[in-house]
């Protein structure tokens, strides 16, 4: 006959194990906590339970942070090259900011404006929202604790002004949108960011300075803001050319896959050539302000080797036109290199002098300058525009003006009418046609003279008070004296070779 366990009793046993054991963890705790090593809990949480933990905390809270941090100016980095003091700053947060701007403006309470181009970011503890291929992803401005710059760590214990804390823009996302947000949501907000930055900037005009070979931090460029007026509206130029050479300046800038997809560095290079006075200077003005690019301007006379040439190349940025007037001026770089006089043997007194006074010429060949414009070094940055101009182009050497170097050569000749319709309309105001056009066009196909010539003309007879007829009749003389000035000269010239020809007969 079987029995049964009584129901009460089994109940008892079970209140009476279960109070054992928890009076029993109430006394050991304290002493495990006191006397066990705090390495084995926090190893064993990290074997067993931290993933455990984060799921459970998942169902909780699902939404992910990321937080992007202002670098410190002087912390930016700190590898160090042989070409550049430090590695450049990383922008990330100043593309973030900028990118916010927009938002910020809209929907944030407390705002911050700054830069040249009033960025407008929110103040710490205030949040935008922003929208994504249809998610909303949540953005916030905050203060959080640096340890590293607490202690002064880093590069020779750098310290902040902020009491180690650092800004950061957070983004806060749903744990299922984690792939857009680092495959795409990312890299559009640094995209839109750069370009804002890059609209928002003061654009700047370089040169080069001399640059000490024993000096770590030597700046190779020196600047001032750029603001020339200069536009391809007011460039007296016929239309058609300018019309070429506009869109031949789009195409470049609109091709960067183009670029990669052939192999190319993504540069181009222009070859302005033509008589002085030809508005050389005024078509680089007016190709900046169409692209809106920095300029460096190269003088290689301040440039003492290939190297130093090669240390201004990859100190300049993306998005810029790197400039060398009168190139046929500036350096030996002229004519057959085949047939060039060999250098004369330098005497011993020549060679000591040259230990007590160093030679302090550019030593910048014509190699130097074809890496420079083509070589490898030529590729870093990407996005670059390379002018030269001379008033003699058919003095330089073939291998420096060839195409792939200088891809496009354009002629800055003397003025046409259509040219100087653009003259009429920057200077007089006259923007149809006039009854002394006719005149004054007949004049410019006899007659030699530069742009420079005839605006030089029209402002004298703008400050002498002349009307508008009287400025036009003004100029048609002074184009007629040019046209008698340059006959007598032409005669004067061919009677002189007459008589060179006499004496040689004789």
């Amino acid at each position: 006959m079987a029995t049964t366990a009584n129901p009460g009793a089994m109940a008892q046993v079970r209140r009476w194990v279960f109070a054992n054991i928890v009076s029993s963890w109430f006394l050991l705790a304290p002493l495990l906590a006191a006397y066990a090593p705090r390495r084995l809990f926090q190893t064993y949480f990290n074997l067993f339970l931290r993933r455990h933990a984060r799921r459970v905390l998942a169902t909780v809270d699902p939404y992910l942070s990321l937080d992007i941090s202002e670098k410190p100016a002087a912390a930016a980095g700190f590898a160090y090259s042989r070409y550049e003091s430090a590695a450049k700053r990383d922008t990330t947060f100043d593309e973030v900011k900028a990118y916010l701007s927009g938002a910020c403006s809209q929907d944030a309470r407390e705002l911050h404006a700054e830069g040249d181009g009033l960025v407008i970011s929110i103040h710490d503890g205030q949040d935008v929202a922003d929208e994504f291929r249809g998610v909303t992803f949540w953005w916030s401005s905050v203060a959080v604790e640096d340890q590293m710059l607490e202690q002064g760590g880093g590069h020779g214990g750098i310290q902040n002004g902020g009491g180690g804390r650092r800004r950061c823009q957070r983004l806060t996302f749903h744990q299922r949108h984690r792939r857009l947000v680092i495959d795409e949501y990312l890299p559009h907000v640094r995209r839109r960011g750069r370009e804002i930055l890059f609209r928002n900037r003061r654009r700047r005009l370089y040169t080069n300075n001399k640059i000490d070979s024993y000096s770590i931090n030597n700046e190779a460029w020196s600047y001032v803001d750029f603001d020339h007026p200069t536009t391809f509206e007011t460039l007296a130029m016929d239309p058609a050319k300018k019309k070429e050479i506009m869109d031949d300046l789009d195409a470049f800038r609109k091709n960067q896959d183009f670029y990669r997809r052939t192999g190319k560095p993504w540069k181009r290079g222009y070859l302005l050539y033509g008589p002085p006075g030809t508005s050389k200077s005024t078509m680089i003005a007016a190709m900046a302000n169409h692209l809106n690019y920095d300029i460096y301007d190269v003088e290689l006379t301040m440039v003492s080797n290939n190297n130093d040439l090669r240390k201004l190349l990859i100190q300049t940025t993306g998005k810029s036109i790197i400039v060398i007037e009168d190139i046929d001026c500036s350096l030996d770089l002229t004519g057959d290199r085949a047939a060039k006089k060999k250098k004369k043997k330098k005497t011993e007194e020549e060679e000591r002098m040259a230990l007590y006074y160093p030679d302090e010429r550019s030593k910048v060949t014509l190699s130097g300058l074809l890496n420079f414009i083509d070589g490898l070094w030529s590729a870093c940055g990407g996005e670059r525009i390379v002018v030269f101009t001379t008033n003699h182009v058919g003095t330089l050497d073939p291998a420096l003006i060839r195409r792939g170097r200088m891809d496009m050569h354009i002629e800055m000749s003397y003025c046409g009418f259509e040219a100087f319709k653009t003259l009429a309309k920057n200077y007089l105001g006259i923007d149809s046609p006039h009854r002394l056009f006719a005149e004054v066009e007949e004049q410019l196909r006899e007659v030699d003279v530069t742009p420079a010539d005839v605006a030089e003309c029209l402002m004298t007879a703008k400050r002498a008070g002349y009307g508008e007829d009287s400025r036009l009749e003004y100029l048609i003389e002074e184009l007629k004296k040019k046209k008698a000035e340059a006959a007598a000269a032409a005669e004067a010239k061919t009677g002189s070779d007459e008589d060179d020809s006499e004496d040689s007969e004789e």
